[in-house]
């Protein structure tokens, strides 16, 4: 069931502490061993053991040594401590490192399995507990989108009412209040990345650090503080004026017009803001709608090609956003013989596409 690593430098304490690990009927392997904590630490990623029985007194490197160099390489490790000195020091500090046991030698058979036992059971709670948190955190993730939604629209009253449905998820997991903490920290993390997919970030990162409150009531308050920082922001960012966003998308436009596939939609992503406010703000800066003033982009680029290049219309539709010819030749006679007085160029093109096309 789990691996096991010993690390001592006698030979007969490897051959002995082996066999009471393969006899002890709990289903555990020996994955690796080592004579001192550096030859361990070099194969710790390779044996992947989730326990360790461990001499405190070796050369190279020591037990502790060893464990606090371990600890910080890989998380979640068991550590059982055999050392030959009866000393209050050791025993503190290895408490100190998270030892699961601290054993004098010469190891006592039956002292040795129940340690290992107890072990066992520590990391199948560990486990247990590790798959709850995590049912507990993907029940977390719709609510969470949910409300970074709210916080984009700047929809406080929706945000509060999402908001709350979370502080309840807190609040039923009350016997868990030491997770309160971790699972509010989760859902603003989770908020920023789904925000950050709209291509907005906030000043500072309020899902990350470690000072969140562990108690639900206060990572609840904690949560709505952050909210409500998250909404002002978000607000903050669209006072700037529309048309700072409308010179923003306009630049954009002029520089991915060749894509067919340019929408409204991604230039606001692009932008940070929402679908409605460009698509509104953008007829009232613009006079003309997103989808008029991006086909007479593409319009004036051909005209453009059509003067200055030898390609066909074909390639040059290509070069402009349409893959659809008949629909490019179409929309560019459409706007090229228009109600108003033409100018030298637009015949000029239209001429000269009429003559392509024959």
């Amino acid at each position: 069931m789990y691996r096991v690593m010993i690390v001592d430098d006698e030979h007969m304490i490897h051959l002995s502490l082996r066999k009471l690990v393969e006899s002890s009927g709990l289903g555990l392997t020996v994955a690796g061993e080592a004579e001192d904590g550096g030859e361990a630490l070099a194969m710790l990623d390779e044996c992947s053991p989730d326990i360790v029985v461990t001499d405190i007194r070796m050369p190279e490197m020591d037990g502790l040594s060893f464990i606090e160099a371990a600890q910080a390489k890989r998380s979640g490790i068991r550590f059982i401590i055999l050392s030959g000195y009866d000393e209050f020091e050791y025993a503190r500090r290895a408490l100190r490192y998270g030892v699961s046991d601290f054993l004098l030698k010469p190891v006592d058979p039956e002292q040795f399995t129940q340690t290992l036992r107890r072990v066992c059971e520590q990391l199948a709670s560990s486990e247990k507990d590790f798959r709850d948190r995590h049912r507990r955190f993907l029940a977390l993730q719709p609510l969470a989108r949910e409300l970074a939604g709210h916080i984009w629209s700047a929809a406080e009253d929706k945000a509060a009412g999402t908001l709350e449905a979370i502080v309840k998820r807190l609040a039923a997991d009350a016997h868990n209040s030491e997770d309160s903490g971790a699972y509010a920290q989760s859902v603003i993390a989770a908020v920023e990345a789904a925000l950050e997919e709209r291509n907005f970030r906030f000043e500072r990162a309020r899902g990350a650090g470690a000072d969140w409150p562990a108690d639900a009531e206060g990572a609840a308050d904690r949560l709505r503080q952050a909210v409500s920082a998250m909404i002002r922001e978000i607000r903050a960012s669209r006072n700037l004026g529309a048309g700072h966003y409308i010179r923003r998308a306009v630049r954009y436009m002029e520089e991915h017009y060749t894509r067919e596939e340019l929408s409204l939609t991604e230039v606001a992503h692009a932008l940070g803001i929402s679908v409605p406010y460009l698509s509104r703000s953008f007829k009232e800066e613009m006079n003309v709608t997103f989808v008029q003033h991006l086909t007479r982009l593409r319009m004036a680029k051909a005209r453009e090609l059509l003067a200055d290049t030898d390609d066909s219309t074909t390639e040059i539709a290509l070069q402009v956003g349409y893959s659809d010819y008949p629909h490019f030749s179409k929309t560019f006679k459409k706007c090229t013989v228009s109600p108003r007085p033409p100018t030298a160029n637009s015949c000029a093109a239209g001429k000269h596409i009429a003559a392509r096309s024959e």
